[in-house]
């Protein structure tokens, strides 16, 4: 079948793992903003606001789903698991989360009056989300069997057919919900079918099926992976849960134009840093302190100019291009959207500092951090947003994402100096 030869064939794995995931993931980070595009030029921005808060529910509980499990299976080289214990373990992850998301709507919807369309659109989306959640245990298992090509083959073709499915429902039926499950519907086939050509390739003979009671282990040590990853998506969008909950969903759309490009900046620093890991993690290893340290401040100096780049940038072209890719005049806005890419770039050097935090083998920290900011965007938000409206809201997306970076570095500086006076003594 031609179709399972270009999944499954490559001259060159190394170069079609890079291209084909970076492919896949672009496609994955700017799902919302191809949709949004589309949405309010064939609907307008009462759905728009809909599908922005729909859409960041969704992906708060994929972190449940998900339950931050990819990294560890991939690194899990001398098989503590097997396969059928990460893909029973995901089973129950998706299962909850999309139990969580009814109890959440049924909940949030009394609270907040919603509709029952817009109900039925969260719940819809998290449906659609928990097949992403799905699919990424079987990539998982093509990553690990060094065959990262395969897993962003599959997800760019899944992820770009989808969209095209999605644009073409409104474009006929000019119905959010019904666009929402058509597309749910075909994703979920989509996956099915990849799954069933690919999966074969990497499984060959039958694996042995131990007692549930190892997917419960595996499920408490990969619980601080999991919360930490809830923790940090609840903490970038609260902003969007507070605007939910006190002004209306035009104004929610808003608010998703102009944070659209926040994620930009850790985009690109990502492109940057994420090559510089490996030599790092060894720099530091080898006890080069004072070569890690300036690795880093450099790294930092490259997120400030990014950061400084696209602010200069937003200041003169931001409001036009957004105005012009959401078919919405964002002009009174353009204040919220310089603080927002401000937050951005402390975004993406809480970012950087978490991985540093990794590196110094200081990671066990990190929950309490989020925890902390957790608190402070609970207590904030709503009250935040009820003042200030659309204003308060990025002023409190700054005020977050500017706390973690503080309570970060804190702990980064804390653990530099701890494991230098601990290799004194061993010294």
């Amino acid at each position: 079948m031609r179709i399972k030869k270009f999944f499954l064939h490559t001259d060159n794995i190394d170069r079609d793992s890079f291209v084909w995931n970076m492919t896949g993931s672009m496609i994955m980070a700017f799902q919302s903003v191809i949709m949004l595009m589309i949405l309010t030029r064939i609907l307008g921005l009462y759905e728009a606001g809909l599908f922005t808060i729909a859409y960041a529910n969704a992906n708060l509980f994929l972190t449940i789903g998900k339950y931050g499990m990819r990294n560890f299976q991939v690194s899990d080289v001398t098989g503590q698991f097997s396969f059928h214990e990460y893909r029973l373990s995901r089973a129950v992850t998706t299962i909850v989360m999309l139990l969580v998301a009814v109890i959440y709507v049924i909940y949030v919807g009394d609270k907040n009056q919603y509709t029952l369309e817009k109900s039925l659109i969260i719940i819809w989306m998290c449906i659609f989300k928990a097949v992403d959640a799905f699919e990424d245990v079987y990539h998982g298992l093509y990553q690990r069997s060094g065959r990262l090509d395969v897993a962003g083959k599959l997800l760019t073709v899944r992820l770009g057919l989808t969209l095209i499915i999605f644009g073409a429902g409104l474009f006929v039926l000019k119905d959010l919900l019904l666009s929402l499950v058509i597309s749910t519907v075909a994703t979920a086939i989509l996956f099915a079918l990849f799954i069933k050509w690919s999966y074969g390739e990497f499984v060959q003979v039958r694996e042995e099926r131990k007692p549930f009671i190892s997917v419960r282990h595996l499920l408490q040590i990969c619980f601080p992976l999991f919360l930490g990853s809830f923790l940090a998506f609840y903490i970038g969008n609260a902003p969007k849960y507070a605007i939910d909950s006190i002004l209306n969903d035009e104004l929610q759309a808003c608010y998703g134009f102009i944070a659209m490009p926040v994620f930009v900046i850790g985009l690109l620093n990502s492109f940057i840093f994420n090559p510089m890991i490996y030599k790092m993690s060894v720099m530091w290893n080898e006890g080069k302190r004072k070569q890690f340290v300036k690795k880093l401040s450099v790294q930092v100096l490259i997120v400030a100019g990014i950061t400084a780049t696209c602010i200069v940038g937003a200041y003169f072209l931001g409001v036009p291009v957004l105005s012009f890719l959401y078919n919405t005049d964002l002009a009174q806005y353009k204040a919220e959207l310089l603080i927002l890419l401000l937050g951005g770039g402390f975004l993406a050097l809480s970012g950087l500092l978490t991985t540093m935090i990794t590196i110094i083998r200081c990671q066990k920290r990190l929950m309490a951090g989020y925890v902390i900011v957790a608190v402070l965007a609970y207590v904030l938000s709503e009250k935040a947003v009820e003042r200030y409206s659309i204003m308060g809201a990025a002023m409190l997306y700054l005020l977050l994402m500017a706390a973690l970076c503080a309570v970060f570095m804190g702990m980064f500086i804390d653990g530099v100096i701890r494991k230098g006076k601990t290799n004194e003594k061993e010294g």
